[in-house]
């Protein structure tokens, strides 16, 4: 290990050229507290920056206690549409069960309307079958009043000749008066029988023809009232088809609609997931950067207080050695120091600052070498940056 400072030729710990001369008092001193000087300005820079740090450090804690309140909105709000996801669910199962229901509806619907469309076509053929039976009771009921014609067309007919027949009788009973038949009494009685059996068949015809129509009437009536009946229950059948066919459609509109606000629902909720997800990530990021940041921190202010210690060590051991220095320029003789005065300044400077260490290194240990060779480094770096 070298003994010497910056600025002077290497020589050995033991002696060298110009090693058993005294050495210049003054200069030494004043290069040491030159040397001292800038290693306290130094470690008062030092100690500037090591506030600094610390209060950046302090502002660091306040901004992970920020990104620590931050999570915890985050999280607040990741629970919220949770929450709000639950809701969403839950309204979704409601709305699968409407669905479910209005689909049982419209089952029951169809179902009925099936039922009514059978309905109806059954009264559709029960009135077809009525109509033709009303069709042929009328035909009936035209061949009967035209046989009514007939027959009372032949009845007159008949009373035509029949009185034809009477006046014939009586006209041939006036030309044969020479008999002395009476024949008027036959022909009264025959006349009368006649007419009775003639009323008789008639009263019989018209009550038969009476019936008929009567009977003809009330099943005209009769199928009258069906047919009007299923008239009326045709048209409530037709109202309610339609009522039927319009909540049918109403129902399709409104399970179309609830599928749509499914969707949506589902799409929001899938969304908010996603960006609570995204968040969530972001928050974790920044957290671990700002770990990240606080660790970098924290190293930079271990490296400061190392730099710090060392800084002080060697402001120390200057301090010492100056204080050496002064005791033993007290302590020299009067001849040793116009020796040292008759030299060159360079020399003397070079070869007290050769010794000083030397002597350091000679009556301490392990520990106070390697502060020495710590501020011999650092003599170094502070004159090449002078230069």
């Amino acid at each position: 290990m070298s003994c010497h400072f910056p600025g002077e030729p290497q020589r050995g710990c033991d002696g060298g050229p110009g090693a058993s001369g005294p050495d210049p008092g003054p200069v030494t001193e004043a290069f040491l507290l030159s040397q001292v000087q800038a290693l306290e300005q130094r470690n008062q820079l030092l100690e500037t920056r090591w506030s600094f740090l610390q209060s950046q450090g302090s502002t660091a804690f306040d901004l992970g206690h920020l990104y620590q309140k931050y999570e915890g909105r985050l999280q607040e709000e990741l629970r919220t549409v949770s929450q709000e996801r639950g809701q969403l669910e839950a309204n979704l199962l409601q709305m699968l069960e409407k669905v479910e229901e209005s689909r049982i509806r419209y089952e029951d619907e169809i179902s009925k309307r099936t039922d009514m469309e059978f309905t109806f076509v059954q009264l559709k053929k029960d009135l077809d079958t009525e109509c033709l039976r009303r069709t042929e009771l009328e035909t009936k009921l035209k061949s009967l009043q035209s046989f009514v014609d007939l027959m009372k067309t032949v009845y007159e007919q008949e009373l035509k000749d029949l009185t034809a027949q009477v006046k014939d009788l009586s006209v041939t009973v006036g030309m044969d008066r020479r008999c002395h038949i009476d024949l008027s009494g036959i022909v009264e009685e025959v006349k009368a029988q006649y007419d009775a059996i003639a009323a008789r068949s008639q009263e019989e015809a018209e009550a038969y023809s009476r019936r008929q129509l009567e009977e003809r009437a009330a099943c005209s009536a009769e199928f009258g009232n069906s047919l009007q009946s299923s008239r009326s229950e045709i048209a409530d059948l037709n109202v309610r088809i339609q009522k039927l066919r319009s909540q049918i459609l109403s129902v399709k509109s409104h399970c179309l609609k609830l599928e749509e606000n499914i969707k949506e629902a589902e799409e929001q909720g899938e969304l908010a997931f996603q960006d609570a997800k995204a968040k969530l990530a972001q928050l974790e990021e920044a957290l671990q950067q700002a770990k990240k940041d606080m660790a970098r921190q924290l190293r930079e202010y271990q490296e400061l207080m190392n730099t710090k210690l060392a800084l002080d060590i060697e402001i120390a051991t200057y301090r010492k050695l100056v204080e050496g220095e002064e005791s033993r320029m007290d302590l020299a003789p009067a001849a040793v120091v116009s020796t040292v005065q008759s030299r060159p300044r360079t020399a003397a400077s070079k070869s007290h600052l050769a010794r000083a260490p030397f002597r350091k290194k000679k009556n301490s240990r392990g520990p106070v070498i390697k502060i020495t060779e710590m501020s011999e480094k650092f003599l170094l770096q502070e004159s090449e940056a002078s230069e």
